[in-house]
């Protein structure tokens, strides 16, 4: 009766912390009551278990020791005969009590309870917890814990003093009263220290609830593999732990395991030599290994993708390169990661939760952020307010522009220190300085001139202008690139645009002709003036020849004159005459012939001044001596 009366007490409070559980995860999911209530009422289900196990084994040994006293027997009456229903049953292939009674036992209900304490305990599992306000609910919600503390404590330690004989399920229940307090104690870091946010301090009461929830799980489906025994054999008691058996002081993993060998297998390690020497050399080697592994954490590798910033008492020192390096141990240095000429992407008007998808794989699909379809709703477009005139009053417009920025840390040691201490998040500051001047940047332009400007100005533009932002708030950053992936203009001014666009189309067509014809005419005058001037330096160049053989011929005649006198002239002028008249029948009378002598006509024929300079040089024409 007082297990059934246990058992009933527990379930209040275990209800009630499920359903405070639940509302404060309704109005806050990252409230620290969601875990610290859920964690308890699961410790307090594992205790409310264990005490029904044992109250269910006390009935049982109350209705072996001390049975009801029987009735009178009535007289025997015939058996019906069966029914169509049982004729039928009767023909299945399956033993129904049998399953009837694998559904009843209590291998079945311990893996059930303890698969329902697990879903209670991941139900209040989180990564990131909100403080606590600071009023007087936490210091109730300590003073609750804390007199729960007293109880199970007390309650343990009577259990602890219970003999064997008295209650042998008492030495079961203990060590689950002792996982109780500890789930309960660790309950309080979270609710004393408010402005510590961390994780594991909030969930590490869960972790114990999860390792003797999963061992229940298994005791109890392990359980319907051993062989069902005798009616007259006390059950087993299932639902105790050998993991909160552990959470004693000091505690003896080794004494647990000699106990399980000397009573299992019948091996006394007391009287092996080997592991008393083992017991002896166990705390020295171990001591020697944790300092050895506490220096160790002075050694830090640094990948060729990174740098690290050494800091030495919580100070930074030098920003060290690749390479392994050696410093104090944790925690009086330690090294910071930071990158080493990463180029990343960031898009103006990305969300958080798209910039940190996972990078897609070269043989899976693209991530969304590579789509660059114009007709696709693209999440990281971003609206832009620029101005506008309605009739004769100022108006606004809004387009949306797609903005990327190349960027990365920079190389220098201040460029590390800057991006690894004054700020957080860079890609949220980038885009927060980028958002600015964006803003900026476009609402001092109108449609048409921001469709009209180039593109690649602009982005330098907007380049410059971020950079100097970021530089402003010493963030370490540097932009190696801004591009203008898009800007689409609104839904209204896209027909007309596009109309704009083919009349410019057309008239640079136009333009791009004309000027291939005035190219062609140029071409062909330019190939006219060639020839033109080509003709004209080939005559003077005849021209030219001409003269100067002229020139040279008079020169040798000149020089032959001086040399012959009149003979060379005679000879010359009887050469040109006999050129001149070479071709026509003459009479050559001479009036030098005198009267009284009758006349000759010497028909000879003597050879040319060239000839006979051919002939005989050195020798002298005849034609003088036939005068």
């Amino acid at each position: 009766m007082l297990t059934a009366r246990l058992v009933f007490g527990l379930s209040v409070p275990i209800f009630l912390m499920m359903v405070v559980a639940l509302i404060a995860n309704i109005f806050e999911s990252s409230s620290r009551w969601t875990p610290l209530l859920s964690s308890n009422a699961a410790v307090l289900i594992l205790l409310a278990v264990s005490l029904y196990n044992a109250q269910r084994i006390c009935q049982w040994r109350a209705g072996k020791f001390s049975p009801p006293p029987l009735a009178e027997t009535a007289p025997a009456e015939a058996e019906p005969p069966p029914t169509v229903y049982q004729r039928l049953a009767a023909l299945i292939p399956i033993n129904v009590n049998r399953i009837n009674a694998l559904l009843k036992s209590d291998g079945i209900w311990l893996a059930s309870m303890a698969a329902f304490v697990l879903f209670v305990a991941f139900a209040g599992w989180g990564s990131n917890y909100i403080p606590l306000d600071e009023d007087n609910l936490r210091w109730v919600a300590v003073g609750v814990i804390a007199t729960a503390m007293f109880a199970t404590l007390v309650a343990e330690r009577h259990l602890a003093a219970t003999a064997s004989e008295a209650w042998p399920e008492a030495k079961f229940i203990a060590p689950l009263l002792r996982l109780t307090l500890a789930v309960q104690f660790l309950s309080l870091p979270p609710l004393l220290f408010t402005a510590t946010n961390f994780s594991l301090l909030v969930n590490l009461p869960a972790v114990l609830v999860i390792l003797v929830a999963i061992e229940f799980l298994f005791r109890g489906l392990f359980s319907l593999f051993t062989p069902p025994g005798d009616e007259d054999c006390e059950p087993a008691f299932l639902a105790k732990s050998q993991l909160a058996a552990q959470l004693v002081w000091p505690p003896r993993p080794l004494l647990f395991l000699q106990h399980e060998l000397h009573h299992h297998f019948g091996i006394d390690l007391r009287q092996l030599w080997a592991f008393t020497v083992l017991r002896r050399a166990f705390l020295p080697v171990l001591a020697v290994m944790l300092i050895c592994g506490w220096l160790l954490t002075g050694m830090q590798q640094i990948s060729t993708t990174q740098r690290g910033i050494y800091e030495r008492f919580g100070k930074p020192v030098a920003v060290l390169p690749s390479g392994l390096h050696y410093g104090l141990p944790w925690p009086f240095g330690q090294v910071i990661l930071t990158e080493n000429g990463q180029v990343h992407e960031l898009a103006a008007g990305e969300e958080s939760d798209a910039a940190s998808e996972p990078a897609a794989s070269a043989e899976g699909n693209a991530p969304p952020s590579a789509d660059r379809l114009w007709d696709v709703l693209h999440s990281f477009d971003k609206a832009q307010i620029i101005a506008s005139q309605s009739g004769s009053q100022q108006s606004l417009q809004i387009i949306n522009s797609d903005v990327r920025f190349m960027w990365r840390i920079g190389l220098t040691d201040d460029a590390a220190l800057a991006a690894t201490y004054h700020s957080i998040n860079l890609a949220e500051l980038i885009r927060s300085a980028a958002n600015q001047v964006l803003v900026h940047q476009f609402s001092s332009l109108t449609l048409e001139q921001l469709l009209g400007e180039q593109r690649n100005e602009l982005a330098l533009q907007i380049n410059q202008a971020v950079q100097q932002k970021v530089d402003s708030l010493h963030s370490g950053v540097e932009l190696l690139s801004t591009v203008v992936e898009a800007i689409h203009p609104p839904a209204g001014a896209a027909d007309a645009f596009h109309g704009v666009q083919a009349a410019q189309i057309s008239a640079q067509a136009l333009v791009s002709r004309e000027r291939g014809y005035a190219a062609e005419l140029a071409a062909k005058a330019q190939t006219t003036a060639t020839a033109r001037q080509n003709q004209a330096q080939m005559n003077a160049s005849d021209v030219t020849s001409k003269a100067q053989a002229t020139a040279v011929r008079f020169a040798a005649q000149k020089q032959a004159v001086a040399q012959s006198g009149q003979v060379f002239v005679d000879e010359l002028w009887f050469s040109q005459l006999r050129q001149t008249l070479g071709h026509s029948p003459l009479l050559i009378i001479d009036h030098r012939i005198g009267a009284g002598s009758p006349p000759t006509i010497d028909l000879r024929e003597f050879p040319s001044l060239n000839d006979a300079a051919r002939r005989d040089a050195p020798s002298k024409p005849t034609q003088e001596s036939s005068r």
